[in-house]
């Protein structure tokens, strides 16, 4: 059995939101010479049918120092969701050992700020 991909949202601010994207293993049962995993994909949007605001992409790229089954997208000028203007973001990532494919993650994120 593969594992599975887990999104998280670290910090969000007026210039920038974190999204991290880690591969957790399930079985976690393969040879110490395997290929390490690595995670690729995209962060896409802001999307929101109650406003206009042009969308942009942002790639989930490995952390320095951090495991290769661990990933990054830096979102700059953030929009963050609230009730008013819901704006959502398109998350989809990938986890690949060679060319087997792991894990894929498909799903929409929105962004708030700590408090709100």
């Amino acid at each position: 059995m593969f594992g599975e991909i887990e999104i998280t949202v670290g910090d969000v601010n007026d210039v920038e939101a974190r999204v991290f994207a880690q591969y957790v293993d399930a079985s976690d049962d393969s040879p110490a010479t395997a290929e390490p995993v690595a995670l690729h994909g995209t962060l896409r949007g802001p999307h929101c049918e109650l406003a206009r605001t042009l969308p942009a992409v942002f790639l989930f790229r490995a952390v320095p120092g951090v495991s290769p089954a661990a990933a990054e997208a830096l979102v700059t000028d953030p929009c963050v969701w609230s009730h008013e203007l819901p704006h959502l973001y398109q998350c989809d990532v990938v986890a690949q050992r060679g060319e087997q494919i792991l894990a894929e993650y498909h799903g929409t994120i929105g962004f708030r700020r700590a408090g709100a």
